[in-house]
């Protein structure tokens, strides 16, 4: 079986164990940012898959939400971002990581209106507006923890805002796995979840394989990046999958 992640830090440190054999794996891994993993979801292109919260409801057709291996973080999340000293103009073009990202459902949760949004590769969102081609952008990843050091403001944390909203973590990333693959659910969750335990366990083993994939290499950035989307949530969502799914539903008929 294809285990489609992303290079993420929170993704190569989550899974190293698997990839590097220090604990059981039955699947291959394979690398794409998380809006190609949304769009080869539509497709049921691998078996096992990375994916937006949000793109799972486009897909639970095809695939199945597993319990294990959900980035979600706690009042922090996708923010949006302007040059310094510029004011948020509802009416202008917005860069997103992606038009199936939660962090562009997020954004239309927050502005409540019909936006202009311009999708993009995540990494050339914050240059894209450093150098003023385009006034706003919607960071992720790594991008949210450095882009004052880019010459940008914060205009609204979305994942802050999601969370003072609904009570609840903000549902960034999932792991699915396909309906006709869905009699290897356990034994995948199961996995996911040693691997897990050897990150916690072995943290500096893990931190050159994050660093060779990392869009920042600082330590600190990198840290940061994994502890805020890599937490008790990522073992099990069972608990709050329900209040996720219908809270993003909501989100989607707005």
């Amino acid at each position: 079986m294809k285990f489609a992640i992303t290079p993420c830090p929170n993704d190569t440190f989550s899974y190293f164990a698997m990839i590097d054999g220090k604990t059981p794996s039955s699947v291959d891994f394979v690398f794409d940012d998380i809006e190609g993993l949304n769009l080869s979801a539509q497709k049921g292109e691998y078996e096992v898959t990375k994916m937006s919260f949000a793109a799972y409801l486009e897909n639970s057709d095809k695939y199945e939400l597993l319990d294990a291996g959900s980035a979600l973080g706690i009042g922090t999340g996708p923010v949006l971002v302007g040059k310094k000293g510029v004011k948020f103009d509802i009416k202008k073009p917005i860069a997103v990581p992606g038009l199936n990202t939660t962090a562009s459902l997020l954004l239309k949760f927050f502005c409540m209106e019909k936006l202009d949004l311009r999708p993009m590769y995540f990494r050339d969102v914050a240059q894209c507006v450093a150098n003023s081609d385009i006034d706003y952008g919607v960071l992720i990843h790594e991008g949210r923890f450095v882009y004052e050091s880019q010459g940008l403001q914060l205009l609204e944390d979305l994942g802050e805002f999601w969370t003072k909203s609904t009570s609840l973590p903000v549902p960034l990333g999932c792991i699915c796995i396909r309906r006709d693959m869905i009699a290897k659910k356990q034994e995948i969750e199961n996995q996911i979840r040693k691997s897990l335990r050897w990150a916690f366990d072995n943290t500096e083993q893990t931190l050159p394989f994050v660093k060779e994939n990392a869009q920042y290499l600082d330590d600190d950035v990198l840290q940061k990046h994994i502890y805020a989307f890599v937490n008790d949530y990522s073992f099990d969502i069972s608990n709050i999958r329900t209040q996720l799914l219908e809270n993003l539903r909501k989100c989607l008929q707005k």
